[in-house]
């Protein structure tokens, strides 16, 4: 194949990949799009009223630790309005809409913290759940979370076409949520979650708005106003400055997640290889990752102190010498996971089999029953002259109708003047006599001398 066939393929790919990557091509109008932004970043009555009951709906999540109710808040609220419009602003430069959407995201943000707080401190439930704890130390990831997100918001909120992915947006940001976990610091005066979980809050911001303003400038949809040098500077050193301290401490906290998390399965390795070399039974352990301590509970076969030296001395081949081991004893003799597992077994064999004893038993005693009922005869009981009421009930055009019984094995016998009844109503008869009297053989007679 000659170069100018290989470089005009190459083309054709490349230009079939940008015009599948083009997001120009389903681009809304950009007055609409315009209008659009800015009416998300007025603070006008209904917003006010959205974002005070989102809040409500996502603290009251948070408090029953119900992740339904949580995503519910996050689809309803108008918090991403503002932030979305800091990004266009800075954008288009244009710097009365900042002020504008800088405002109302203040405000936005003091009622949101306001509202929560007073919830909190009314409602009786005051023990964090896992939903409201998880948005107390951000990392690294959820930069990178509200930034993806954030590009995702902006491209559907400039299509001209209807778009599922701005409730999906909303959800994987998560800006309600951390606003009420700071509300719910602030009424138990946790300063540590309060500023863990704003500063969770400013991470999804800053993050959205600045994935608002690159792919505004990508999509190319408005001219930028213009500017005096010396003030382009000062706001692009300004955004620059707001990601650098607001991204800085996040990959802090990433570090020390993956170290944290390094360390749990080093000592997890060295639970294990301890339990493989003494045969120790580990029943618990707590691992402390801030102060490097382990306590483990084992069973009352082993003495706390050697089996501490056992774990000490596989630490140290890790070359972990600094972590603080404590065992303690739960007392007792030695624990016989495989004589404990044999008379489960045993006692479980042992249910089952009175089980079935007792079944075969219940078996039997109601077919003896069955047969003491089958042998007794009808002659001798009220049941004969009930059973022939309900036949002559049932057939009234049947006379001289008397019943015989002698007893089991023989037939009970009917006799009657059946030349009265059809022979399907004959054996109708035969078959309800089968369920009325069970076990029995039953014979229809022909009355001999009918008078």
């Amino acid at each position: 194949m000659s170069k100018s066939t290989a470089s005009g393929s190459t083309g054709t790919w490349f230009q079939t990949l940008s015009r599948a990557l083009n997001l120009r091509r389903d681009l809304d109008r950009p007055e609409q799009i315009d209008a659009d932004i800015r009416d998300g970043v007025a603070a006008v009555g209904t917003n006010l009223w959205v974002l005070m009951l989102a809040i409500l709906i996502a603290s009251i999540g948070l408090n029953v630790n119900s992740t339904a109710v949580i995503i519910g808040a996050m689809l309803i609220s108008p918090l991403m309005g503002p932030i979305i419009g800091i990004g266009y602003a800075l954008a288009i430069r244009d710097f009365e809409l900042l002020r504008q959407a800088a405002r109302n995201l203040a405000v936005f943000t003091v009622i949101s913290l306001a509202t929560s707080t007073l919830y909190f401190t009314l409602s009786p439930l005051h023990l964090p759940g896992s939903e409201l704890l998880a948005r107390t130390t951000p990392t690294l990831w959820d930069v990178l979370i509200a930034f993806f997100g954030g590009c995702a918001g902006i491209i559907a909120l400039t299509r001209h076409s209807f778009t599922n992915v701005l409730p999906g947006v909303a959800i994987a940001t998560a800006l309600m949520p951390p606003l009420c976990t700071a509300g719910f610091a602030l009424s138990q005066g946790r300063w540590d979650w309060f500023f863990g979980a704003f500063y969770l809050f400013a991470i999804n911001g800053v993050f959205i708005a600045y994935a608002a303003l690159l792919f505004v400038k990508l999509m190319r949809l408005r001219r930028p106003m213009a500017l005096e040098a010396a003030t382009l500077r000062r706001a692009r050193g300004l955004t620059a400055l707001t990601l650098l301290v607001v991204v800085v401490p996040s990959i802090y906290l990433a570090w020390r997640l993956v170290v944290a998390q390094g360390y749990q399965q080093a000592i997890g390795g060295a639970i294990e290889a301890l339990t493989r070399q003494s045969g120790a039974v580990v029943l618990s352990s707590q691992i402390d990752t801030e102060r490097r301590e382990v306590e483990l509970v084992v069973d009352g076969a082993h003495k706390p102190s050697e089996v501490a030296e056992q774990l000490r001395e596989i630490l140290r081949r890790q070359g972990d010498a600094s972590t603080q081991v404590a065992v303690r004893s739960a007392g007792g003799r030695a624990i016989d996971v495989g004589g404990l597992k044999r008379e489960l077994e045993l006692e479980l064999l042992g249910r089952l089999g009175d089980q079935d004893q007792a079944l075969q038993q219940q078996k039997a005693e109601l077919a003896q029953l069955r047969d003491q009922l089958a042998a007794r005869p009808l002659a001798q009981s009220e049941q004969r002259q009930q059973l022939q009421q309900e036949i002559a009930a049932q057939h009234p055009q049947l006379a001289h109708l008397q019943l015989v019984d002698p007893g089991a094995p023989q037939p009970l016998t009917v006799v009657a003047d059946w030349r009265r009844i059809q022979a399907a109503e004959q054996q109708r008869l035969r078959a309800w006599l089968a369920v009325r009297l069970p076990g029995r053989d039953v014979l229809l007679a022909q009355v001999l001398s009918p008078r």
